[in-house]
Parts: structure tokens; sequence; C-alpha cells
């Protein structure tokens, strides 16, 4: 059998209901906010990138492309100037090896010879050779080395 509602509603343990709470009231007010200067804008969309970012690319993109350019131009330039450089120690080594011929053909003794010997003069004779020695000056090699300077 069941009991009525009403006696059920006793037989339970009655909770205290909380008392109602009254607001607790700061000891002072608070402080105003200053007004915001500046109300923050809706936020819109972007469509693309921004003006700037395409003044900086193509401000990066020229400069690159600039660099590019003056650096091959400055390749070329170098391989000029190794190209002549190198064919004028191609002239002077032959103009050397033709001087250094050129010399050895004129100092060569038999060839002082048949030009003295054109122009009549003749080997000295055995005695006919004379060591001439200059006063004031010494014989010995110390000496002779220091007079040609």
């Amino acid at each position: 059998m069941s009991l009525p509602a009403r006696e059920a509603e006793e037989w339970t343990p009655r909770r205290p209901h909380p008392s109602p709470r009254r607001p607790v009231e700061p000891a002072r007010p608070p402080a105003a906010r200053p007004p915001i200067p500046n109300l923050p804008q809706p936020h819109r969309a972007r469509r693309g990138p921004h003006f700037a970012f395409w003044v900086f690319t193509l401000l990066v993109m020229a400069s690159m492309v600039i660099g590019l350019v003056s650096v091959n131009a400055m390749r070329v330039d170098v391989a000029y100037r190794t190209r002549s450089v190198t064919e004028r120690v191609v002239l002077l080594s032959h103009e050397r090896e033709a001087l250094v011929n050129d010399v050895a053909r004129l100092s060569s003794p038999s060839r002082i010879g048949t030009w003295a010997r054109a122009k009549g003069l003749v080997h000295p004779g055995a005695g006919d050779v004379v060591i001439l020695q200059v006063p004031g000056t010494s014989a010995s090699p110390a000496g002779s080395a220091g007079a040609g300077e």
C-alpha cells in the first residue's frame, strides 16, 4: 500500500533552505574606466595581399634581377680581361725568346772574332799584353769588388 504524498514528504529529512543572501556592497564605488578613444572597427575580410607586400616584393625581385645581371656582366668582363692578359703573356714570351736568341747570336765569340778580323784587328802576341797598375787602388779581391760600385 502506498502512503499519500503528504505523508511521504514528512518522512524525508528536510534540508534547510538557503537563506537569501544580500549582495555585498563594496567599501568604495568602483573607479570609472576612461573612455576608449578609438572604438575598434568591425573586422572586414581582406580580398588579397596588402599594398605594402606588393611594394616590398617588387623591391626584392628588382634588386635580385639587378644583382644577377651585374654579376654576369662582371663575370664576362673578368673573362675578357683574363683572355687579353693570357694573350699578352704569350706575346711577351715569344718576344723574350727572340731577344734571348738575339743576345746569344750577338755575343757569340765567333761572331765577334769574325767582325774583328773584318776590321783588321788581330790577337795580341804572347809578350804584347801588359797589365797596368794604377796607383791608389789595391790589388786585393775585396778592393776590386768595391771598385765597381
